[in-house]
């Protein structure tokens, strides 16, 4: 594969002017900031959040890269990002002031981001997309995209909120870390053709968009549903590592009102005890097989 902005063979340059067309949107992705190569769409977007506010982001302002020489992932990980076809994007979210409901809801932003990747993921594709909880995309139990959000303040201490998306379209799997070949994929190699980056990131601004609109109005009544059907992790034994109660292991019953895991709990070394009943709002979860 070539340098920063090059594709591979089977993934064409992102057509910006067919991407504008594609549009369905009221605010995402109308105005857009495309770059060969960034360290960070997520750490630009934050950046474009503190300027003045003349120059500052608008709502709904995305920043789309070909690839990222330092992307992040959730919990100070990095995100593999070569530039081979995939979509590594930001979206920058500033609420109208006043607007009630959002602060009680500002957990569900992650979970209803991925929520959105996988429906659209789905719908491009055929495949079968999967969320685990809270914001990973899986495709055979395999990571086919992340969400990393990060809440600030614009430079007039607004509330903003960027969603950072990054999704393995076109890529090779030979061209990934051999660390990473066994937990990612991407959807090229699973359904054995390329697919058109044009037209699912149009669809996912849409997706992400509705689904942001309805939770700020509305609240996630409904969505908590929905979240559970795409949620591979409830149902299946998991085990947990908590910053304060160390590593518990237990059997995922359900997602709670502002967006948690409630864990049966099976064993762990200190309280709480097994059959007790845990509400994880923050931790690495990893699936047990079996």
């Amino acid at each position: 594969m070539g340098g920063p902005g090059s594709d591979s063979p089977l993934s064409p340059p992102f057509d910006l002017d067919r991407f504008h067309d594609s549009l369905h949107t009221h605010a995402f992705g109308r105005t857009l900031r495309y770059s060969a190569s960034t360290a960070s769409t997520n750490a630009d977007a934050l950046t474009c959040l503190q300027q003045p506010a003349t120059t500052s982001a608008p709502h709904g302002l995305v920043i789309l890269a070909d690839s990222q020489t330092a992307g992040r992932g959730r919990r100070g990980r990095t995100w593999h990002s070569p530039p081979q076809g995939n979509l590594y994007v930001s979206v920058i979210v500033v609420p109208e002031p006043g607007a009630t409901r959002i602060t009680p809801w500002l957990t569900w932003v992650p979970l209803l981001s991925a929520l959105a990747g996988a429906d659209c993921l789905s719908l491009q594709t055929g495949l079968s997309v999967s969320v685990k909880w809270p914001n990973d995309l899986l495709i055979n139990d395999k990571k086919i995209g992340g969400i990393l959000c990060e809440q600030t303040t614009t430079a007039e201490r607004t509330m903003a909120i960027v969603i950072g998306i990054g999704l393995n379209i076109n890529a090779a799997l030979n061209d990934f870390p051999e660390d990473l070949r066994q937990g990612a994929t991407t959807l090229a190699a699973e359904a054995g053709r390329p697919f058109d980056r044009v037209a699912i990131l149009a669809d996912l601004l849409l997706q992400l968009e509705q689904r942001l609109d309805r939770l700020f109005l509305d609240g996630p009544a409904g969505m908590i549903e929905e979240f559970t059907q795409r949620c591979s992790t409830v149902g299946k034994t998991v085990r947990v590592t908590l910053e304060e109660k160390g590593v518990v292991q237990g059997i995922a019953e359900s997602i709670g009102p502002d967006g948690c895991l409630r864990l049966r709990v099976t064993s762990s070394k200190s309280p709480p005890l097994p059959s007790a009943l845990l509400e994880v709002r923050s931790a690495e979860v990893v699936h047990l097989r079996g």
